[in-house]
């Protein structure tokens, strides 16, 4: 009988791989002996590259970058040892977490630092680059990213700017002359779920904005911004951002890689569920133990738990699933989900404080209460 322990991390409070460990220390206290296998997972967001890294024991690349406000900071990403593939985490250069809350505005953000990343592993003649683009602090329409590559933005008095945020309705000419010489002989993939489009209603600024800041005002000039810089990509290209699911992911972190270097969207779970061949660890189970720190109508929609559980029901394996808390109705959830069985951190702690203070501790007793009724039956 074997145990697969597979859970997301819990934002802002526990790593996968802690979440993982905490859960096996408490089933090892009932079967010291059990079988159990680690596999933390992530979806492409923040912490993407650390789980890629356990698993398939790649080689960090070290890197001094700007941060969003662009101060240098120290960053990294991974090169996998088996293939000639560089894993760069947006998050990781261009990411909300690196800003403190008072200074989270996408008016003046930027994605250079994740260029910069990109453009060091392209120094180090990788062949193909995977971008993860969750967790950005950014509505820039990937401008920083492309300047970092050799993309100059060239305003109306013929004068040379790196644009942020609150300054892409400056961008008169797009030259593409001194583009970094690998730039179109490298496999570009984006992981991301995001499906929402660069302009609109449910385009970057208006749904992603506020999320990193933005008020009111800024959401209609980030969106104004981002308008005027698809129309010049389309005057440059013929890529029509409107038309292609997924460009307004990261305010638009992906969008020069698309239209001007052929870069494919792919699910970040997908990824790394082949990367890992993940797929072999659910057939090879007895039981599945997954979870993240909310599950609410959206977790069905790409997250980790939702990807395991359309596995676990095609190989016939019980899924039992762990979380924070819920914002949803957890019956539905567990039923839309074909979970075993649901547990929840926040139905056992003293308030929100607690669960997120001393979720280690109660992921060890549910890994305990989860081994005694898998090993007594």
């Amino acid at each position: 009988m074997t145990i697969l322990l597979c859970p997301d991390s819990f934002k802002d409070c526990l790593s996968a791989i802690d979440v993982t460990q905490a859960l096996l220390n408490g089933i090892k206290s009932i079967k010291s002996d059990s079988k159990v296998m680690l596999f933390p997972m992530a979806d492409g967001g923040e912490g993407t590259s650390d789980i890629l890294n356990y698993h398939l024991s790649g080689r960090w690349q070290q890197c001094a970058v700007h941060d969003p406000l662009q101060r240098i900071i120290d960053s990294r990403y991974l090169l996998l040892n088996d293939r000639n593939t560089a894993i760069i985490e947006l998050a990781k250069a261009s990411g909300l977490e690196l800003l403190k809350s008072t200074e989270r505005n996408p008016l003046h953000t930027t994605t250079l630092g994740t260029g910069e990343l990109i453009r060091d592993a392209l120094d180090n003649n990788i062949t193909e680059i995977i971008l993860t683009i969750g967790g950005s602090a950014t509505v820039d329409g990937g401008t920083g990213i492309a300047a970092a590559l050799g993309f100059r933005f060239i305003d109306k008095n013929g004068k040379e700017f790196t644009p942020v945020g609150g300054t892409l309705q400056n961008v008169s000419r797009i030259d593409t002359t001194n583009l970094h010489p690998s730039f179109n002989k490298i496999k570009w993939v984006i992981a991301s779920d995001v499906k929402n489009v660069l302009n609109g209603p449910e385009g970057a600024a208006a749904v992603y904005g506020p999320q990193k800041g933005a008020d009111e005002n800024a959401v209609t000039i980030l969106a104004q911004g981002l308008e005027h810089l698809s129309n010049c990509i389309e005057a440059d290209t013929g890529f029509a951002a409107d038309n292609h699911t997924g460009t307004g992911a990261a305010g638009g972190a992906a969008l020069f890689l698309m239209a001007y270097g052929n870069a494919s969207l792919q699910s970040g779970f997908d990824i790394i569920d082949e990367l890992t061949r993940f797929q072999s660890a659910v057939a090879s189970a007895s039981l599945v133990i997954t979870g993240e720190g909310k599950l609410d109508s959206q977790t069905q929609y790409g997250k980790v738990v939702s990807s395991i559980s359309h596995h676990t029901r095609k190989m016939k394996v019980p899924l039992i699933v762990v979380c924070g808390a819920t914002r949803d109705d957890p019956e539905t959830i567990a039923k839309n989900l074909e979970i075993h069985q649901l547990y929840i951190i926040r139905n056992r702690a003293k308030n929100d404080e607690d669960s997120m203070k001393n979720a280690h501790q109660y992921l060890e007793e549910i890994g305990t209460e989860i081994a005694q009724k898998f090993f007594s039956g």
